[in-house]
């Protein structure tokens, strides 16, 4: 392997090379079944100790990634039939499309509650109050998504969670069968570390890293209907986009494990 880890502020030695560790999986880059680099050898490329690389190998190992030969090394483990042929899961992205035929949601919070800080100001078409709402949201029963959503208290009026499980679909979607249909879309992407809630949602170490998409909605009226926080698997998960450029102005995106 030739990557090395980033070296950053206030990540420890251990989650950097999880992190290169975990990419290179994630990315077929070792088979299943193929060996991975020594512990000798991860402490001579990357200069830790022989503790740090067993540590950031346990966590592979807990994860279900990789299996641990006393005797023989580290070896990747196959991620079965469905790795050969990935399923487009687009409508998990795109918010406004119907769920596939093979997904499923769980509602673990719908609650009204004061409307968090960071959501005040301005325009922001949040009053004192919102909805809360969370799901984790699986693909063939395995979870995928954990998607934090605030809603305007007239928007989410009437949503249940008999409502919301039966959907099975993205909150956007489900806005939509009520009747609130956005007409824009404003989307950030990041990287973060999986906070224990996140973590324990999507069946993964606290700490591992997750991709992120925030979005703002708005209906023809410019008016709020959701700010939606989305974390998505990153090793179930990738995002391709096609942009044209010119007269037609059209944005795809497509997402796939």
């Amino acid at each position: 392997m030739t990557t090395t880890p980033k070296s950053g502020a206030g990540v420890s030695r251990y989650l950097r090379l999880y992190r290169v560790l975990s990419q290179a999986l994630a990315e077929g880059r070792f088979a299943g079944g193929t060996p991975l680099p020594s512990e000798p050898r991860l402490m001579r490329d990357y200069g830790i100790s022989r503790s740090t690389v067993r540590r950031a190998l346990a966590r592979l190992e807990a994860e279900g990634r990789i299996e641990r030969k006393r005797g023989s090394g580290t070896f990747a483990r196959d991620r079965g039939r469905d790795a050969a042929a990935p399923r487009d899961l687009s409508p998990l992205l795109d918010s406004t499309a119907g769920p596939p035929a093979a997904a499923s949601s769980r509602t673990i919070t719908l609650q009204h509650m004061p409307t968090p800080a960071f959501l005040l100001g301005e325009r922001s078409g949040f009053g004192a109050t919102t909805l809360l709402v969370r799901q984790i949201r699986y693909i063939q029963r395995e979870p995928v998504v954990f998607e934090t959503a605030y809603l305007p208290e007239a928007i989410g009026k009437g949503l249940t969670q008999r409502r919301l499980d039966a959907d099975r679909g993205a909150i956007l979607s489900v806005l939509a069968a009520f009747g609130h249909r956005s007409a824009t879309i404003e989307r950030e992407f990041a990287a973060l570390e999986a906070d224990p809630l996140a973590a324990d949602s999507l069946g993964l170490a606290v700490g591992a890293p997750v991709f992120n998409v925030r979005t703002l909605a708005r209906d023809p009226q410019h008016r709020t209907m959701a700010y939606v926080n989305c974390l998505y698997r990153p090793d179930r998960y990738e995002a391709h986009a096609a942009i044209e450029i010119g007269g037609s102005k059209r944005h795809r995106a497509k997402n796939r494990n």
